[in-house]
């Protein structure tokens, strides 16, 4: 009797249940950064879409040039270079329609009726 209650105490204190240790966080992606967004001026993690409003703005052309990477934090993000420092603050004009008054185009139909079908 004391040998099955000296065993029962060595099994519960050796093999009784226990948590198992904590995953470890995954390490942060070291792969190349990516550029989304509709404008594409969102510079993201690798497999991390990025959700944009669709406008445009004269800005957003620098970033065409500019390098989308993996910056000292270890973060993707813009490298900050002299040029898209320079673009951002002055950025190119926007293409627009030219500046020449519409031509006239065929007549309107200016009844409420519709065309009667054929």
């Amino acid at each position: 009797m004391k040998c099955f209650l000296l065993l029962s105490l060595l099994a519960a204190a050796c093999g009784g249940k226990s948590t198992p240790p904590p995953e470890p966080a995954p390490p942060v992606a070291m792969g190349d950064c990516e550029v989304g967004g509709c404008s594409g001026t969102a510079c993201s993690e690798p497999g991390k879409q990025v959700m944009t409003t669709c406008e445009y703005k004269a800005e957003y052309a620098c970033y065409q040039s500019a390098r989308c990477e993996r910056q000292a934090d270890k973060t993707c993000g813009w490298t900050q270079s002299p040029e898209l420092v320079a673009c951002l603050a002055n950025p190119p004009p926007m293409a627009g329609p030219p500046d020449t008054p519409p031509t006239p185009t065929s007549p309107t139909q200016t009844s409420g009726n519709a065309p009667s079908p054929m």
